[in-house]
């Protein structure tokens, strides 16, 4: 997918950062993997988020995509939320180095869902964070009623769903779209993404 060449720059310096990192941010499997898969897959999965004015990205980690997200979709407000400090840090710095404008918050998911976080974001972004079953009930406090939240699942995704659907119901949340019912499947180069929404 081609991203504008000031973009294109900003996210090779990121990998750099990456890679240069002493934390162990990504397996060695997904650093070799980064301009080839995870970097065009979050470029598509940023492009393709509705028009929002603030994002939260629970479980950053390294920050895909969340910062990928921020630097390809400078019309959102986009927050990084990580529990671990050593990343935290890394996103603040990727942030610093980069001049990318995005907002770090460090501290559990379940803990940081108060004002002025609590139902203040329009959309919520999650990849390899947690089962559904749990992801449901951390991401919904932080939505505004009809926000989304799009989580990146991998190959289990069917099952994952029908073990989550009674604690989406819980949270407040339904389906909107899957890979099977948004009418278009897994388009080539996109993630495998689950939509729900917040109703009340």
């Amino acid at each position: 997918m081609e991203t504008p060449r000031e973009s294109s720059e900003l996210l090779q310096r990121y990998a750099e950062m990456l890679r240069n990192s002493p934390h162990n941010l990504l397996s060695p499997k997904a650093l070799g993997e980064l301009e080839e898969r995870h970097f065009p897959e979050s470029v598509a999965f940023a492009l393709g988020l509705p028009e929002a004015k603030r994002l939260l990205d629970l479980g950053s980690g390294g920050g895909l995509p969340g910062v990928v997200i921020a630097i390809v979709r400078p019309d959102i407000e986009v927050h990084l939320l990580d529990a671990t400090g050593k990343k935290a840090r890394f996103l603040e710095e990727v942030g610093t180095e980069l001049g990318v404008r995005f907002v770090v918050h460090h501290g559990r998911a379940e803990e940081l869902a108060r004002p002025p976080n609590r139902a203040s974001f329009e959309r919520v972004t999650a990849r390899a964070v947690a089962p559904l079953e749990r992801l449901a009930g951390w991401a919904a406090p932080y939505l505004r009623k009809g926000g989304t939240l799009h989580a990146i699942k991998g190959e289990r995704w069917v099952a994952e769903l029908e073990d989550a659907r009674a604690a989406i119901a819980k949270a407040g949340l339904r389906v909107v779209s899957t890979p099977s019912t948004d009418g278009s499947g897994r388009p080539e180069g996109h993630p495998t993404v689950i939509v729900l929404e917040r109703l009340r």
